[in-house]
């Protein structure tokens, strides 16, 4: 009887013993095959791993991150999702994996909890604020939402200065909510700062011509409202043909750049169609027409 019982426990012993050989053989395999960036088979394994480590009452957090990151970088975000989810709530490594969730829910195509999380995580994390504005600007570009884009740049371009993506977008992003000084102030500093640079030599071209353009079109607007009030005389005339004249070297300056970038972008339309604009407002029929066949 006492070697029946002495049996059982020997076999209990080595199934137990044996699942805890298999779960880590599983994950080392697991961190082989993520080495080979066979993140397919890593995935797999890692979260078999975690299968075979919970079977035995024991928890390897990394296992379970691991699972998460491999399925996020095959795109299954359906796989990722709980696995992060699951790694947060054990707070595994807080910053790294609330930012992996946050982009697993960007992939799932729901930003807005995407910045929930990213925002309590700037919250919980504050070493880390830098790398969740990052990913904030990043989510509210990418989603038009360009006031909250400018502000999350503005964060990481006054922490890590001199990046050129970063001003980029900023300047960007500040363009679109009409912002055109520090927009231009931002692209004129990247023209010194990277002579050359394509992207913001056009950028530069295009704000200068909408700066001008509303401008041109503020003053226009004044006046007709003026004559429609009876108020217009030839001294209000004169000040607003003279203000158009120095506000419409605007449109020179920008013609030149504007120029120069479709050169280099002959697709662009955005360029096509600022020139275009440009080139009415310059009484330029004939290059305006060749704009308009080259819209789309």
């Amino acid at each position: 009887m006492k070697k029946s019982i002495l049996s059982t426990l020997c076999l209990l012993l080595g199934v137990f013993y044996a699942m805890g050989q298999n779960a880590d053989v599983l994950k080392s395999d697991a961190i082989s095959a993520e080495s080979q960036e066979q993140y397919a088979d890593a995935a797999r394994l890692f979260e078999e791993a975690h299968a075979a480590y919970k079977a035995q009452n024991e928890l390897d957090t990394a296992c379970v991150y691991r699972a998460g990151m491999n399925y996020a970088k095959l795109d299954q975000f359906d796989k990722a999702k709980p696995l992060l989810e699951e790694a947060l709530a054990l707070n595994y490594n807080y910053g790294r994996t609330a930012r992996l969730l946050a982009d697993t829910y960007y992939g799932l195509k729901d930003p807005k909890t995407a910045e929930e999380i990213l925002l309590k995580g700037k919250e919980v994390v504050p070493e880390d604020s830098i790398d969740f504005d990052s990913k904030l600007a990043y989510l509210y570009f990418n989603t038009g939402q360009y006031d909250k884009a400018a502000g999350s740049f503005k964060s990481v371009t006054n922490a890590i200065p001199g990046k050129k993506n970063y001003m980029y977008l900023y300047g960007f992003s500040l363009e679109r909510i009409q912002k055109y000084d520090d927009a231009i102030a931002i692209f004129r500093s990247m023209q010194e700062q990277f002579p050359g640079d394509k992207r913001s030599k056009k950028m530069l071209g295009v704000t200068m011509f909408e700066k001008t353009d509303a401008a041109n079109e503020a003053e226009v607007s004044r006046y007709e409202a003026a004559k429609k009030a009876n108020k217009a005389n030839l001294e209000s005339y004169i000040g607003t043909r003279d203000r158009l004249e120095q506000i419409n070297k605007g449109y020179e300056d920008a013609r030149l750049l504007l120029e120069e970038s479709l050169a280099e972008y002959p697709q662009d339309q955005l360029l096509i169609t600022s020139l275009y604009k440009l080139y009415k407002k310059q009484f330029k029929e004939d290059k305006a027409e060749q704009m308009k066949k080259r819209m789309k």
